[in-house]
């Protein structure tokens, strides 16, 4: 039985993350991730299965929050969908290559690799490094593979994998806003293959509670994915307003320490 905390915990976090998609081209989950091991966490479920769990479910979430960031970035015209249509399937597989990876860690292994992962994270939004000089020049083969890394680590971590994908895109000559609108559309196969690949590897596991099915908990995943979903779209009017520095290093803070939490549980 879902209370009415938890329902309230879902909303909260799915507003955040929605309005955190739109303006960084990030998916939500840098955010969803720390705050879902809390709840989780809270409502006891299973050690053994909890990270798994969320990056399941956070990987549905952002079923939702992709869908409606890439449509307001689209409605903006700075999704370059011709390399979507190359990357898009090897996205697709390299995020159910995740799932599969992540299934054969162990939990407490796969919540370091997380933490670290988001302190790493942090410090890049913080010092915001140069990205790579721009070289538009490149074969098939090159946005094919980078797809294939970008989705397997996001099928890892439960991101929508545009921490990769953005610096990527910058890469190959786009824009900054280009590079966050095509990060967006990466989110949409990142997320539906994930979670559906943490679904079925997760099926069947003795440990579950009840409102799952395999690592997904859908509870978290229906609420916060709606609040996301009405939500981006601020993100996104944001994105093309304000300079975004400070808010950057405030949430690049945050994120750190939701890490250094992590790892040290």
């Amino acid at each position: 039985m879902v209370d009415i905390t938890e329902i309230f915990l879902y909303l909260f976090l799915g507003t955040f993350s929605g309005i955190l998609a739109g303006l960084f081209g990030i998916g939500g989950g840098i955010i969803i991730i720390p705050a879902l091991f809390f709840t989780f966490g809270y409502l006891g479920f299973e050690q053994e299965i909890i990270s798994h769990m969320v990056i399941g479910t956070s990987l549905g979430i952002i079923v939702f929050s992709s869908i409606s960031s890439t449509y307001s970035h689209n409605r903006r015209k700075v999704v370059v969908w011709d390399l979507i249509k190359i990357v898009g399937p090897s996205i697709f597989i390299g995020s159910a290559l995740g799932a599969i990876t992540a299934d054969q860690l162990s939990s407490e292994t796969l919540r370091s690799l997380i933490a670290i992962f988001l302190i790493l994270v942090s410090i890049q939004m913080a010092f915001q490094f140069p990205p790579p000089k721009q070289n538009p020049s490149t074969t098939v083969a090159g946005p094919l593979t980078v797809g294939l890394g970008i989705g397997w680590l996001s099928g890892i971590f439960g991101i929508g994998g545009g921490v990769f994908s953005v610096p990527y895109f910058f890469h190959r000559g786009f824009s900054m806003t280009q590079s966050i609108g095509s990060s967006a559309a990466c989110g949409i196969p990142i997320a539906i293959s994930g979670s559906i690949s943490y679904m079925l590897v997760g099926s069947g596991n003795h440990l579950l509670p009840e409102n799952t099915y395999g690592y997904v908990y859908f509870p978290a995943m229906i609420l916060v994915g709606i609040a996301s979903l009405l939500t981006a779209k601020v993100g996104v009017k944001a994105a093309h307003r304000i300079k975004q520095k400070k808010l950057r290093k405030a949430f690049a803070l945050l994120v750190m320490i939701m890490g250094i939490r992590l790892l040290m549980t």
